[in-house]
This record gives structure tokens, sequence and C-alpha cells, in this order.
């Protein structure tokens, strides 16, 4: 029987259908991992908040005592330095949730690079299915 011309084709297309799968793979793991930081970043934000309002409270129980100005400038310090930190805990909350929405547009594309992927070699498939189907007719032509 004649040989398959375009098996090359066949398996560069099994071949990229595969490193289309590794690279989905790769994106779904890449995505993970940023969820993960998006999640410890919503966890810095909560903490932060939470000593916040202590910081707060702190300071409103030390002016219902009458405080000294001196104690007062303290406390209202203290306040601005924990004020920066959910300051920086909420812009790197949102950093790693921008980078989080790329790595999930990265995921989109590679799905769609692995369904065009797979299109091809399906394509490549049935031509090869096709020619076998032909070259059995010819041969049972031939023996008839």
């Amino acid at each position: 029987m004649d040989r398959y011309r375009l098996a090359p084709v066949r398996d560069a297309r099994e071949r990229d259908e595969r490193r289309q799968r590794g690279k989905l793979a790769d994106a779904a793991h890449d995505a993970k991992i940023s969820e993960a930081d998006v999640q410890r970043a919503a966890d810095r934000i909560a903490a932060a908040r939470a000593v916040l309002v202590t910081a707060r409270t702190a300071r409103d129980a030390l002016l219902a005592t009458g405080v000294t100005p001196a104690r007062l400038v303290l406390a209202e310090a203290y306040l601005t330095r924990r004020r920066r930190e959910l300051d920086a805990a909420t812009a790197e909350h949102l950093r790693a949730l921008a980078a989080h929405t790329g790595r999930l547009d990265a995921i989109d594309d590679a799905r769609g690079t692995l369904a065009r992927a797979r299109a091809d070699r399906e394509v490549v498939e049935r031509h090869f299915s096709a020619w076998r189907e032909a070259q059995r007719k010819l041969a049972d032509r031939r023996q008839d």
C-alpha cells in the first residue's frame, strides 16, 4: 500500500496540540498561584483594618481620659502609620487582583489556542481517514 504522505503534518499537529495542552496547564497553575496571592493580600487588608480599629479605639479612650497633648500626638502618629499600612495593603491587593485577572485572560487565550490546535489535528485525521478508505477501496477494486 502507498505510504501516507501527510504523516509528518499529522505528527506536527499532534506535537502542537500537546504543546498547547502544556501551555494551558501552565496558565492554570499560574492562575492558581495568583489566586492565592489575591487571598493573602485580602487577608492583609483585614488584618490592617483590625489594627486600625484597635488604634482608633485606643486613641478615643485616651481622649476620654483627658490625655496630655504629647501622648495624643503619639496616638495620632500611630493611627497615621496604621492608615498607611492599610493603604499599602489595599494597593497590594489591587496589584494582585490585576495580575490574577491577566492570568485568567492567559487561560482563556490558551484554551482558544488549544481548541484551534485540536481542530487542526482533527482536520488532518479526517483527511488521513479518508485517504485510508480510498486506499482500501482502490485495493478492493484491484482485487476484483
